[in-house]
C-alpha cells in the first residue's frame, strides 16, 4: 500500500493532469492540463470559455489522472472558479507552475495571477494510487472529507 505522503509526492510531481468533464448530453469530455498540488488541492489553469470549464460550472464533478514513471494516481474532485486566493497559496502554486513548465515551456507566471484568479480549483473527494509494478499490493483509496484529513484503505 502506497502512503499519503507517497501520495502527495506524485500529485506534486506530476506534469499533466488528465481531467475528464461531463457534457451537457451524457457524454465524457476529456483533456491534459497543467497542474499544481497545494494543501491537498489541485489547482490548474484555463480560460472559462472552454469547453471544459463551461461542463464543470454546469457540473462541478471532476474525474482526474495522473502517472509520474511508475505511480499513478487518479481519483474524483469537485471543482471551483477561484479568484481570491491568499497570497501565500498562491505563491506556492506560482512556484511549482515555474519549477515544472519554466525550464521546458520558459513558463513563470506572477503571484498575482493566481491571487486576482481565475484559476480552477478542484478538491478531491477519493484518490485511489498504486504503483504500476505493483499493482495488486500497492493499490490503495484514500477518501478525503471536506476540510479534514484523508483516510486510506
Amino acid at each position: 500500500m502506497l502512503t499519503w505522503a507517497s501520495v502527495q509526492r506524485i500529485l506534486r510531481a506530476a506534469r499533466y493532469l488528465w481531467i475528464a468533464t461531463t457534457d451537457a448530453d451524457g457524454s465524457p469530455h476529456m483533456v491534459e492540463q497543467w497542474c499544481a498540488w497545494v494543501d491537498d488541492t489541485l489547482f490548474f489553469e484555463g480560460s472559462e470559455r472552454t469547453r471544459w470549464a463551461r461542463n464543470l460550472a454546469r457540473d462541478p464533478r471532476l474525474a482526474f489522472g495522473v502517472q509520474v514513471g511508475d505511480r499513478a494516481a487518479y481519483g474524483r474532485a469537485v471543482v471551483e472558479v477561484a479568484r481570491d486566493l491568499e497570497r501565500d497559496v498562491a505563491a506556492r502554486i506560482a512556484r511549482q507552475y515555474a519549477a515544472k513548465y519554466g525550464p521546458d515551456f520558459d513558463y513563470r507566471p506572477s503571484v498575482t495571477q493566481y491571487v486576482e484568479g481565475p484559476i480552477f480549483r478542484a478538491r478531491p473527494t477519493k484518490i485511489i494510487a498504486f504503483d504500476v509494478r505493483r499493482f495488486n499490493t500497492s493499490a490503495t483509496r484514500f477518501t478525503l472529507p471536506a476540510g479534514g484529513h484523508p483516510t486510506g484503505a
